[in-house]
């Protein structure tokens, strides 16, 4: 059982947020929803670090989201993690998490 109208609803994310995050279509998602068709690999990757469990909680191999995404978490970066996070953003968004990071590292006292 695909968690994906579960965890977006627990979010307060709409079927048209999440499909223009994972550039697919409103009614691509409402499809895996309803288990009429199953999202790719790198969509249900997007997915996971979106809703910030394990592929393997997404996709219901595992009940506990909690401790899996922890494991997983420990074995990468920072920059990896933030890497993963900004590739499921918009454009838009892209663009100003740029410019919030840009502010960041200008204001930041080292």
């Amino acid at each position: 059982m695909i968690r994906i109208k579960e965890l977006r609803e627990e979010k307060n994310i709409l079927q048209r947020d999440l499909s223009t995050s994972l550039n697919r279509t409103r009614a691509c998602v409402s499809s895996w929803e309803q288990g009429k068709t199953e999202p790719s690999i790198e969509d249900l990757s997007k997915m996971a670090d979106l809703f910030g469990v394990s592929v393997d909680y997404l996709i219901g191999r595992v009940d506990n989201a909690e401790t899996k995404l922890e494991n997983e978490e420990k074995q990468k970066s920072p920059e990896e993690i933030i890497a993963e996070l900004f590739r499921t953003l918009p454009e838009r968004q892209k663009w100003q998490t740029i410019g919030f990071v840009q502010a960041l590292v200008k204001h930041n006292d080292f």
